[in-house]
């Protein structure tokens, strides 16, 4: 009888070849036969959460008219498809060339709390491409993590995986990330938590986000206030020809002085502001209010 384990490697093991070799196909190219494709079958054909777009867009963004709503969904499938080109291109990107996609701004501050031996709890939403911060080892001086929780598809899991440590980054469990940052460490650490994500029926922290009120997921803060680790924001705009600018802001430096829910209240705020200034971009196919 074949293991479950074994089955979930032969899977992999015949997946992964094929989107390997399509990564390795120009930009130009994979735009045309991967975006293209992914933008018609997902807006087109299956309408893949459609639904969950307009409602999530209408309730979110209640300024804008019927007619905005569906163009402004058209554009989320457009990212949508050129996000997945970008992720397939990841499995076999150099790192030289991942640099060039992806500039960094306004994060030489971070250097004074690497120098400080501060550990940094970076949030995120799930804004731009959050994929292409995999480089983030290349550019900043920190051990930098991803604390995430693992998909419930294994192999897809372990696809994700290749592509978030390729450059050096260290996956964490959300369920061991306190033990392993209270650890003693060679050098400080810079830990990514994408924290926009739906945190539960049973979640404490109800908070006003998008003109609705929100369960919010505060394990970052939690995380921030148990290590005393400093809080930034992570902010990504689109530069073209796939092309991403980031930008780190503070939210606190002193975590153990804030109240309850004050670090959560102060990302979704930041996060509020991004979706604003670029709504296509972020996650609106996702059941963020159930």
């Amino acid at each position: 009888m074949i293991r479950k384990s074994h089955l979930q490697n032969l899977c992999y093991a015949v997946v992964y070849p094929p989107v390997y070799l399509l990564s390795m196909l120009p930009y130009f190219i994979s735009n045309l036969l991967i975006g293209r494709m992914m933008f018609f079958l997902t807006y087109y054909v299956f309408r893949y959460r459609y639904p969950v777009v307009l409602q999530n867009i209408s309730r979110s963004l209640p300024q804008k008219d019927y007619k905005e709503v569906k163009q402004l969904a058209r554009e989320y499938y457009l990212h949508l498809a050129a996000m997945i080109v970008e992720v397939v291109r990841s499995f076999s990107i150099r790192s030289g060339q991942q640099m060039k996609r992806v500039s960094f701004s306004n994060s030489a501050f971070l250097e004074d709390y690497y120098a400080q031996k501060r550990n940094v709890i970076a949030v995120l939403g799930h804004y731009g491409n959050w994929e292409c911060l995999n480089i983030l080892p290349m550019h900043l001086p920190f051990q930098v993590n991803a604390i995430y929780k693992p998909l419930s598809n294994p192999v897809m899991g372990k696809l994700v995986q290749r592509i978030r440590t390729r450059f050096g980054v260290r996956l964490i469990p959300a369920q061991y990330a306190l033990r392993q940052l209270l650890k003693p460490q060679e050098k400080p650490q810079f830990s990514l938590f994408i924290a926009d994500q739906f945190p539960g029926k049973n979640a404490k922290c109800e908070l006003k986000f998008l003109n609705q009120d929100t369960l919010m997921f505060n394990g970052a803060e939690k995380l921030a206030v148990a290590t005393d680790a400093v809080v930034v924001y992570i902010d990504m705009r689109p530069t073209g020809n796939n092309r991403w600018k980031v930008d780190f802001s503070l939210i606190t430096d002193a975590p153990k002085q804030t109240r309850d829910h004050e670090i959560t209240a102060a990302f979704s705020r930041k996060l509020e502001q991004s979706i604003s200034s670029g709504p296509a971009y972020w996650l609106w196919s996702h059941r963020r209010w159930k």
